[in-house]
């Protein structure tokens, strides 16, 4: 299936007549002068004459985006000016060459189901205008306790889903969409063709496909990161193979010959590697218990929400780390909201 991104359109005129029409220009220009000249706050006195003077005379030239798969077009700021006020929050928590350089990594997703928050988060933070992602799936209903999706979603893509979601956020991103996910025979093409990737993003089930993906990045020098929701916490992966070509794949926690042969797997055997590569001792309790009653009184492996917008945040601030050369070593981060949740008065 080919999706229909959003289209720039430069004159209203080029809008198909049945679009429903949101302006979002004139608010974002008055919008823009406060970003310009901070020492102004709405309704001081003392900005109302420089205020009108920038609205008669800033010059701007506005840009419609249609978007077909909700046949509404929105007036918007050209593209830099659109990104410095979407951004203009962030400062300086990420100062303006951080951001830049955020910007500019180009990142791959395999598997959005975390991965859709991953992307989600990435995108509102201001985080690679080139995406890759990759899913096969699609929604269903009992995906919607933690896949940024919608009701109205289900039946749809879980590639098409996400893509749409940031397209209506950042409707100047360029994303590659992999529909049938990742496979053998495509994925040296995700990770090192066209806009050869800075960072890989591992969310996928396939531990055949996990450690295949590794090895290409060995190979390439591309670091690879993975969050793994766990209950309430995050465990976040961070293998540089950029830093260290020569690092076992999964920290050593299991040998390459035990995942590169991973396929076909019984749904029993695939829990008992994976919980060999999270590590048994990173499982909370209520996690264990639920572990050993899937297949009884258990479908599939529990996961929340909240979790993954949890491993989407942790994502997005060492995706920005590494974009910007700072430390982000190799290792496992914990984020243990059991533990670190506490009350300090």
């Amino acid at each position: 299936m080919i999706i229909e991104k959003p289209r720039i359109i430069n004159s209203k005129e080029d809008i198909p007549a049945t679009a429903k029409i949101i302006d979002a220009f004139t608010s974002g220009v008055g919008e823009l002068f406060f970003v310009n000249n901070p020492r102004f706050k709405k309704n001081m006195p003392e900005a109302r004459a420089p205020f009108e003077d920038f609205l008669k005379n800033h010059g701007i030239k506005d840009v419609w985006i249609y978007y077909p798969w909700l046949d509404i077009a929105a007036r918007c700021l050209p593209e830099d000016l659109y990104f410095k006020l979407r951004t203009a929050r962030n400062r300086n928590i990420i100062t303006d060459e951080e951001q830049k350089n955020y910007r500019s990594a180009k990142v791959g997703v395999v598997g959005l189901s975390v991965g859709s928050a991953i992307v989600s988060a990435l995108a509102m933070s201001g985080g690679p205008k080139v995406l890759k992602i990759a899913d096969f799936d699609e929604v269903e209903i009992s995906n919607l306790n933690r896949i940024k999706a919608k009701l109205i979603d289900v039946g749809t893509n879980k590639t098409t889903v996400s893509a749409r979601e940031v397209w209506e956020l950042d409707p100047f991103a360029e994303i590659y969409l992999y529909e049938s996910g990742v496979t053998k025979e495509n994925l040296d093409e995700f990770i090192a063709g066209d806009s050869k990737l800075d960072i890989f993003i591992d969310e996928m089930d396939s531990v055949e496909m996990k450690a295949a993906s590794r090895l290409v990045c060995k190979k390439e020098k591309i670091p690879v990161l993975m969050a793994t929701d766990n209950g309430d916490n995050v465990l976040l992966d961070v293998e540089r193979f950029d830093l260290e070509p020569e690092r076992p794949i999964f920290h050593g926690l299991v040998e390459e010959k035990e995942v590169l042969g991973a396929s076909n797997l019984s749904y029993g055997e695939w829990v008992k590697l994976v919980t060999k590569i999270v590590d048994p001792s990173y499982l909370p309790k209520r996690m264990i218990e639920s572990v050993s009653e899937i297949g009884k009184t258990v479908a599939a492996i529990p996961q929340l929400g909240p979790t993954a917008a949890v491993a989407g945040a942790a994502m997005a601030y060492a995706v920005r780390k590494i974009a910007n050369g700072q430390p982000m070593p190799s290792g496992r981060y914990v984020i243990n909201l059991e533990k670190d949740l506490s009350k300090t008065s």
